[in-house]
């Protein structure tokens, strides 16, 4: 639990216009591992439960509670750099790499319905 409040912690700050949740990664409940999913959506007037959701996935290390400061790391959906919240580069996350995913989301979702309009 404690886990999951530094997660939530760490990106209350990322995205103000998008709706937010964490959860335990399927399955980590069996390992014991300290991964999370954060989920990520932009409601809008139109749309109050929105699609696409963007996942970003976190690990947090076993010994984060006595750790100084707590190597918390996370990927975007669908990429493989991982970034990490003491450096940099991992605390500067932008609104943009959500909104870069939800676009692609849509547009493959366009492309499909096209396709299948014959």
């Amino acid at each position: 639990k404690k886990a999951c409040f530094l997660i939530e912690e760490i990106i209350k700050k990322w995205a103000n216009s998008y709706a937010r949740a964490v959860e335990l990664r399927p399955g980590a409940e069996l390992t014991g591992a300290l991964e999370f999913v954060g989920l990520f959506s932009k409601p809008s007037k139109e749309e109050p439960i929105a699609w696409p959701v963007v996942r970003v996935h976190f690990n947090v290390p076993a010994d984060f509670e006595t750790a100084l400061v707590p190597r918390v790391t996370y990927a975007l959906e669908g990429e493989r750099l991982e970034y990490d919240v003491t450096t940099d580069l991992g605390r500067r996350f932008k609104e943009s790499w959500l909104d870069r995913i939800v676009m692609d989301k849509r547009a493959i979702r366009a492309d499909m319905a096209l396709r299948t309009k014959r």
